[in-house]
């Protein structure tokens, strides 16, 4: 029986997504520097003594201490870098974030694609200055994707981002309609 090591990897990531497991765990999906996407396991962090809690919420850009046990990632420890706090304020702006993780997660592949990050942490800043750079963000992830493999979507038939994400995951995009205000007709 061959016995595996427990690794250790520091590295740096943005939050995707979080699931809760069990009465105090987490599974969070993190865009990472040097892994690329990864799911990880972060023991504990419901507890309301945790001090990684807010460094594991979507959206949040983190340097992280991580453990592998056979296929699991653990999280060991969590610290804000940037909780991009400023975007998150409004709802256009939350709005934003929402969709920015969640069409990176849509189109990244488990631990592949780490070369992108640099892009993914700049869409998150320029909306962080100010939720009104509608342009700079989509041409930043069309650059992304392009950067991918993707077929430039000035190619495509698709008339925004989330069409064409939507196409490449073959899947509805949840942050826009869920984050969408609707008035009430009289």
């Amino acid at each position: 029986m061959r016995e595996e090591h427990m690794r250790t990897v520091s590295t740096e990531g943005i939050v995707l997504k979080r699931m809760n497991v069990g009465e105090a765990d987490r599974f969070v999906t993190i865009f990472t520097r040097d892994l690329g996407k990864i799911s990880a396991l972060a023991k504990g962090v419901r507890k309301i003594t945790s001090s990684r809690s807010a460094a594991l919420e979507p959206g949040t850009h983190t340097k992280l201490l991580l453990s592998r046990s056979h296929e699991t990632f653990i999280v060991s420890q969590a610290q804000v870098i940037d909780a991009f706090s400023r975007a998150k304020e409004t709802l256009a702006g939350a709005k934003q974030v929402m969709q920015v993780l969640e069409i990176v997660d849509a189109v990244m592949v488990e631990e592949e694609q780490q070369d992108v990050f640099d892009d993914v942490l700049h869409i998150l800043r320029e909306v962080d200055k100010t939720h009104s750079v509608r342009s700079v963000v989509t041409k930043t992830l069309t650059t992304m994707l392009q950067r991918l493999g993707f077929q430039d979507m000035r190619d495509t038939p698709y008339a925004t981002i989330t069409e064409y994400v939507e196409f490449i995951a073959e899947k509805k995009m949840k942050s826009y309609p869920y984050l969408t205000v609707k008035t009430s007709q009289t």
